[in-house]
């Protein structure tokens, strides 16, 4: 039986895919995007036990990639991503942070995110290109922590 909050989730999750791919998509900066999947996957893991999440941003995440054509990017990385952190996140979720502690936290998960991300597609051969670390490395990273940081200012309690 399903549990009406892992539905809630999942629906969540396909929503900042949806926005990703449809907004966030052309939201560009020196060629750079943030991500909302990255970010919602780092909010379930202050919500869900471990192996929940992993299930859930591997379904999100594939379902990214359906929609982006990276077949399997997304999808090894932030589960990657989550099975490196969540530990941690999930510790400190009982805090209550400041924006500057948030943007912190976030910018470090996404640089995590995107090295492992370059990597893995620099072994596939998907980015040639030296002016892709600058982009995906750094600019994704920190576009990624202020939309994080903004998120966390309007949230609701």
């Amino acid at each position: 039986m399903i549990r009406s909050n892992l539905l809630k989730y999942t629906l969540y999750g396909i929503g900042a895919v949806a926005i990703q791919v449809i907004l966030l998509r052309h939201l560009t900066v020196f060629n750079a995007q943030s991500d909302l999947v990255l970010l919602f996957t780092l909010w379930i893991c202050t919500k869900r036990s471990k192996t929940e999440v992993i299930l859930l941003s591997a379904f999100v995440a594939f379902f990214q990639d359906a929609l982006t054509d990276l077949w399997g990017l997304n999808l090894f990385t932030k589960v990657l991503t989550v099975f490196i952190l969540h530990n941690f996140l999930n510790r400190t979720s009982e805090n209550q942070f400041l924006v500057w502690q948030i943007f912190l936290i976030v910018l470090g998960a996404s640089f995590l995110h995107n090295i492992i991300f370059y990597i893995v597609s620099s072994l596939t051969g998907v980015y040639a290109s030296e002016y892709v670390i600058v982009s995906l490395l750094f600019v994704s990273s920190l576009f990624t922590a202020v939309l994080g940081s903004f998120l966390h200012l309007v949230r609701s309690k």
